[in-house]
């Protein structure tokens, strides 16, 4: 897959759930972004066994599963051949929960990749998670934290869900800690959008 020279930039999210990685991705849509979630690969997975409204658990095994048998990279590169199907030159692949994931970017990528991280306090993340309601989703705090627990790589092997290890590969000019306001985090983007000059 020639991806370096089909790509102006591909921005890759990182980040503890409910932190902001959806509003980033919002945001730079307007700047001429089109953003995919490697959960948009999993998703569709799971459509394809039959499980329409997965929970959150069951995408996880899903992703799990992908790259046990495919490779860590598998759900980024599946996401790099639907943007280069569609056309897309600037993209943002939301929710890269895995090492592997980034270095199969940086492979094809090379300097057109730019890893980003959000985090954000486990109080207002939990909050936010809780009230969103999105299809899947735990709807008390108890299951959140498990479901948090697990994202964040805690008690999982090394090709499943490792945010706090993607976190770690994250430049810190790179890693925003959403816990102020909205106007804060697009003042930030917008710091971020002339820093890599796009």
């Amino acid at each position: 897959m020639e991806s370096r020279e089909h790509f102006d930039i591909v921005l890759g999210l990182t980040g503890l759930k409910a932190a902001g990685k959806d509003e980033l991705g919002r945001y730079l849509a307007d700047r001429g972004f089109v953003m995919k979630r490697c959960s948009d690969a999993i998703r569709e997975e799971a459509r394809r066994r039959g499980l329409e409204d997965p929970t959150v658990e069951q995408l996880q095994d899903i992703g799990d599963e992908g790259r046990q048998r495919f490779g860590e990279g598998s759900w980024a590169v599946e996401l790099l051949k639907m943007f280069r199907q569609e056309g897309v030159r600037k993209a943002i692949i939301n929710g890269i929960r895995n090492p592997g994931e980034i270095r199969a970017l940086q492979r094809h990528l090379g300097d057109r990749f730019v890893l980003l991280g959000v985090v954000a306090p486990i109080g207002t993340r939990a909050q936010r998670f809780l009230k969103r309601g999105q299809a899947g989703d735990p709807s008390e705090m108890a299951s959140f934290l498990q479901v948090d627990d697990r994202d964040r790589g805690i008690g999982q092997p090394p090709d499943g869900q490792q945010v706090d290890r993607c976190l770690a590969l994250v430049e810190w000019e790179n890693l925003y800690n959403n816990d102020s306001s909205l106007e804060a985090f697009h003042d930030w983007i917008e710091r971020l959008l002339d820093r890599i000059g796009r």
